[in-house]
Parts: structure tokens; sequence; C-alpha cells
């Protein structure tokens, strides 16, 4: 059992209250409450949401936690991408990178998918709760999309080597589903194998999208490491990556 802090359990109290929707506490929901956080369960699956970039995220254990880390990586994007047309969020688990970027590129046809049709479930509620319409299938990568021309290709995927996921706190271990942290042997299995179908899905600035790619694996210190991975699982990494130099 691991203690709590103060301002978790001020977070359990109001909850137990809003769902008994009394002003007074009810005690044996909130025991509950506590009783599961003290167990490991991380808070946002009890509270079952988070704010994430201005929209609320509803979670649950079929969909990683929106990290603070995940905020900065929209902010990246948006930085990066000047007006896309058509964006295409991969392994979107519960929809927040997607329905972040619907939501500032308003304009643009933007797509979910993922491999899971739980995560899918999760997604899909959370584009009704916050009135962001988007497209939102069931794909393994790119394998599944019909649709070509893509301006932005996005994806937090795994990226956990697979004899690291152990080790990873209890917490996340515990809780959060394995196929979205588990990366492979070296933790860039999926990333490769997006980078090799993306080419076939990316608009005519084709271009530009790989160099954004690979710049960003280079500023993020794993793109030898990617290269390296490509080379080997998949070939053809000097047209991917290095040709665009």
């Amino acid at each position: 059992m691991q203690a709590i802090p103060n301002h978790e359990n001020s977070r359990l109290k109001q909850l137990a209250m809003t769902a008994s929707l009394s002003s007074n506490l009810d005690m044996s929901l909130y025991e509950a409450l506590l009783e599961r956080r003290k167990r490991g369960e991380p808070l946002q699956y009890i509270e079952e949401e988070v704010s994430f970039y201005g929209i609320h995220i509803e979670v649950n254990p079929n969909v990683l936690i929106p990290r603070p880390e995940t905020e900065f990586f929209i902010e990246k994007i948006i930085d990066r991408a000047k007006y896309p047309k058509k964006i295409i969020d991969v392994g979107t688990g519960s929809g927040c990178i997607g329905l972040a970027l619907a939501k500032h590129f308003n304009n643009a046809e933007v797509h979910l998918t993922d491999i899971s049709f739980e995560a899918l479930q999760v997604a899909k509620k959370n584009s009704y709760k916050n009135k962001i319409e988007v497209s939102i299938y069931q794909s393994n990568l790119l394998k599944g999309v019909k649709d070509r021309g893509f301006n932005l290709i996005v994806g937090n995927l795994p990226y956990i080597p697979s004899n690291e996921v152990v080790d990873l706190p209890a917490e996340v271990l515990n809780y959060e589903p394995v196929l979205a942290l588990d990366g492979g042997q070296e933790g860039l299995d999926c990333i490769a194998k997006l980078i090799k179908e993306a080419k076939n899905m990316i608009s005519n600035d084709y271009d530009s999208g790989i160099k954004s790619i690979r710049q960003t694996l280079i500023e993020n210190h794993i793109y030898e490491e990617a290269h390296s991975m490509i080379q080997t699982n998949i070939g053809d990494a000097n047209q991917i990556l290095d040709n665009l130099k």
C-alpha cells in the first residue's frame, strides 16, 4: 500500500461527493476510491478524465494516460505544421493528440486510427464529448487507411524496448495497456514501420514531411538508432531518411 498525498485525498473526497450528488461526503464511496488509489491505480483512471491541451479527455485502462510531455509534443507540431489540410493521428489511443490538433486546425480533415477496438471506443467518446468532428477507424498503423494525401502524419507510438517494460513503475505496468508501451527489441518497431508506410500516404509535400521526421529524431537523440532499426528490419533506410539531409 502506498501513502496518499493530501492533494490527492482532496480530489478523491470531491469525486465521492460529486458521484453521490450530495454536499455531504459519502464515506463508503470515498473509502472505496481511497483503497483503489492505495493499491496503485492511477488517480486519472479513478477520476476517469484528464484535462489535456484545452480539452477534456476520458481515460480508462484501455488507453494510456495523456502526459504533460504529450502537450509539449502538440506544441512542437503546431509550431512546425503550417495549416495542414489533412491530418492523421496513428495509434490515437484516447484521441488526445488528434482531437487537440483538430481543435487547433479547425478547418483540417482529421483521421484517428488505432489497432485497438477498445481504445477507439474511448476516442469516439472524447470526440463526442468535446464536440470535435473527426474520422475514427481501426487500422494497424497505416495498413487499413484507404485515404491518401495527408499533409501531417503524427503518432505517439510505443517506444519502450521490450526488455525494459518490466522495469516501468508499478502504476504504469499494472494498469496502462502494454500494447501502447512495448516498442519491440529496440523500442522503435512501430516508429520504423510508420516511417516506411508514411511515404506512400503523404501529400506532395512529401520531402518536407520526411525532413521534419528526421529533424525530430535528431532533436530527441534517436536518429542513429532509428536509422539502424529501419535498415535492419525494414531496409531502404537511406531512401527514407538520408536522401533528405
